[in-house]
């Protein structure tokens, strides 16, 4: 009766992952199995029909949770379960498959009439960008692929019109871009058929982990699967939609299961609970009821959990946070995000946050990072030490720089205050640091003992019961419903 798929099922696991419907919606509380019953549900779709020979897809939104759903399907279907034209990939990859497939049939035009690109997070990687909210977008003039200047609403790392005209002409693009224009190839109908009939010639059956992280251009996805007459399989939890920033849109996903005749099959059960107390606290949150947490300190749990980075950082030096901040993939913060990465390597046996983020900014390699590890070693020994601040980021930029072209600009108060934050720290033995993480990243983990950093209006929306239209009463209930035994209040402290 395990979710890990090490034991036998449950009855409503078999019955979720076994329903003969073809069309099926599956609610997954937290620790309830839902990743096991999502690869049994490809198992079992994967080998029901040998003679059909269109592909079984499965697809989530982040690297880490496909592979993780790759590795139960091996681990309980073998090989044989992904042999090609079988996968489980993100549904970036799908999108890719899907313009790709309209380049190849003349459908869309790419300068230099390329049939296939290559395709990057960020333009970051490739191109000088400069932080502002005017540059380049990509869209379809006809059948045309062409960019064109425009002013947005937020700033970003954005190349020059020049500087991306020629990384186009060279069949270059960022996974950003080609969502937006597989969106609008959507919007016409011609093209939409042509992607249509794509699907019905090649696919059998559709499976979305975390359905309600979704946005619009996967929802519409998942509707012309739908239509092409894919089985269809969603996964997900409305109280564990996080992902507004995003564009993720919750609120659809009534409509598509109503739209696409989905069957509900639900995963009330969770195995995660192993004290009373956590079975009723989670029960409580999820019936809008008052709740009230016990009062504890930092040195009482394994992890503390916020909806911010920056409550994290004020709670006091007993918690190493994994991140600064939401990453915005500048020179000198991806720099101390190295930094920060390089501590909690010593610390907890695994990389910052971002980290990854923080090479792409970068563009540092992994042979390139083990060069430059003895020398961040160096520089948190002496950030442990009384050098000062200043000098630090001099030699900081002076080591990042010998194995990185990216201009890194010159020292900043924040970045002085994040030397000085990692510095209080360091001067704590490493046995007696826990880890601090926002809701997102705690998301699908879960530990004994969780602390919670608690806003006064935060604490307010428990006092009168959350509900789940409510993004921030989400990001809530997933921090609330990490812990197998206790969740603890943890007040903020003075540094």
């Amino acid at each position: 009766m395990s979710p890990s798929g090490r034991g036998p099922l449950t009855r409503e696991q078999l019955i979720a992952a076994g329903t003969p419907h073809r069309r099926l919606y599956i609610e997954a509380a937290p620790g309830s199995g839902k990743t096991t019953v999502a690869a049994q549900r490809f198992g079992i779709q994967r080998f029901r029909s040998g003679n059909d020979p269109r592909a079984i897809i499965a697809v989530s939104f982040t690297r880490s949770a496909t592979t993780e759903l790759r590795s139960r399907v091996l681990s309980q279907w073998g090989p044989a379960a992904l042999a090609w034209p079988h996968r489980i990939v993100t549904l970036d990859t799908i999108v890719c498959d899907l313009l790709t497939h309209l380049l190849s049939t003349g459908h869309v035009n790419w300068p230099a009439g390329h049939r296939s690109l290559t395709v990057i997070d960020h333009w970051r990687v490739l191109l000088p960008t400069t932080w502002s909210n005017w540059g380049p977008i990509l869209t379809l003039d006809g059948d045309q692929v062409v960019a064109r200047g425009a002013r947005s609403a937020d700033k970003d790392n954005r190349p020059t019109l020049a500087d991306l005209n020629e990384a186009l002409a060279g069949g270059w693009c960022t996974h950003q871009e080609v969502r937006r224009l597989l969106e609008m190839a959507l919007a016409n109908s011609s093209t939409r058929d042509v992607l249509l009939a794509r699907l019905a010639q090649t696919v059998r059956a559709l499976i979305v982990d975390e359905i309600f992280d979704a946005n619009a251009l996967d929802l519409a996805l998942v509707r012309l699967a739908a239509d092409a007459g894919l089985d269809i399989t969603v996964v997900g939890d409305p109280w564990q939609a996080l992902y507004g920033f995003r564009g993720a849109r919750p609120d659809q996903v009534p409509a598509l299961v109503e739209e696409a005749n989905l069957v509900q099959r639900d995963l009330p059960t969770s195995f995660r609970w192993k004290s009373e107390d956590q079975s009723q606290l989670a029960h409580r949150l999820r019936a809008g009821e008052e709740v009230s947490l016990p009062q504890g300190h930092a040195e009482d749990v394994d992890v503390l959990l916020a909806l911010q980075w920056n409550q994290l950082w004020d709670t006091g030096p007993h918690v190493l946070p994994l991140a600064y901040k939401s990453f915005k993939g500048q020179a000198q913060e991806a720099a101390c995000t190295l930094l920060l990465s390089e501590l909690t390597q010593r610390t907890f046996g695994g990389n910052a946050t971002f980290h990854n983020d923080a090479l792409t900014t970068l563009d540092i390699e992994s042979q390139a990072l083990g060069r430059l590890r003895p020398s961040l070693g160096t520089l948190l020994d002496d950030l442990a030490g009384t050098r000062d601040i200043d000098e630090i980021l001099t030699s900081l930029k002076t080591v990042i720089g010998e194995e990185s072209d990216r201009q890194i600009p010159r020292h900043h108060k924040t970045h002085r205050v994040r030397l000085e934050q990692l510095r209080a720290r360091l001067r704590i033995p490493a046995a007696q640091l826990i880890p601090g993480l926002t809701a997102h990243q705690a998301k699908g983990r879960e530990w004994d003992r969780v602390g919670v950093c608690l806003s006064s209006a935060e604490q307010g929306a428990l006092s009168h019961g959350l509900n789940s239209g409510n993004e921030d009463h989400r990001k809530l209930y997933v921090a609330l419903t990490r812990a197998r035994w206790t969740t603890l209040a943890i007040a903020g402290e003075a540094p």
